[in-house]
């Protein structure tokens, strides 16, 4: 799950080739990069890209209305108050980033009673620089939460998934 993760995120950084829009050049990529087959809708307000692999089905949206999934897992903590700013959905999982103005200490503790009050085993805790990586597990499946302190604020990336 984590490759096909990387590679899709990765793609949705790319520049449009000469002679075509960005979204017939991003489709390509996907299709070249993942083997599947993608549409990519971009707009002033954001950017959709559903497709489907020989695994399933996966989506990505990002932008202005971009909400949680609605098979988000609901044992997985989402932080309040946050903005969603991206929204992933892979056969194996699911990612979704956020953006809120409080304080990462605020939002590593808030995680850590949130996500043990709802079953998940704590795995560790690692810190980078501004940065901080929660890991969870629980039923067969594993959280990662990362944070990243901003200009705008804290930036959290929750992946969940199967382990």
């Amino acid at each position: 799950m984590r490759v096909f993760l990387f590679c899709l995120l990765g793609l949705i950084l790319l520049v449009g080739a000469c002679g075509e829009s960005k979204e017939a050049a991003m489709e390509k990529e996907i299709e070249k990069a993942t083997g599947a087959d993608a549409d990519v809708d971009i707009s002033k307000d954001g950017m959709k890209v559903k497709g489907k692999t020989e695994e399933g089905e996966f989506a990505l949206t990002s932008g202005e209305d971009t909400e949680i999934p609605e098979d988000f897992p609901d044992d997985v903590y989402v932080y309040k108050p946050s903005k969603t700013i991206m929204a992933m959905q892979v056969p194996e999982g699911h990612s979704v980033t956020l953006m809120t103005k409080d304080d990462i200490s605020k939002v590593v503790d808030t995680y850590k009673s949130k996500m043990e009050a709802k079953g998940w085993t704590d795995e560790g805790m690692m810190s980078m620089g501004n940065g901080r990586m929660l890991t969870y597990k629980k039923d067969g499946r594993m959280t990662g939460v990362n944070m990243a302190s901003t200009d705008q604020g804290v930036q959290i990336n929750v992946t969940t998934g199967k382990e």
